[in-house]
């Protein structure tokens, strides 16, 4: 899935860096800006496979 961010940066939205809030909801951050966007309005199932695939790029690059 491709997005776009305020920052103008595009790309794959499991490109960005999966962050867990501390109220326990799930957000991609942008690696350009930085900018938080929480993925709370995707149903269930779409979330986590789209926060699952975004922790397995982050721990490839690590």
């Amino acid at each position: 899935m491709q997005e776009s961010c305020y920052c103008g940066r595009t790309g794959e939205i499991t490109a960005r860096e999966p962050v867990v809030m501390r109220d326990g909801g799930r957000a991609l951050r942008c690696p350009d800006c930085g900018h938080l966007d929480r993925i709370d309005w995707l149903p269930e199932d779409v979330r986590r496979h789209i926060f699952d695939e975004a922790e397995s790029r982050q721990a490839k690059v690590a």
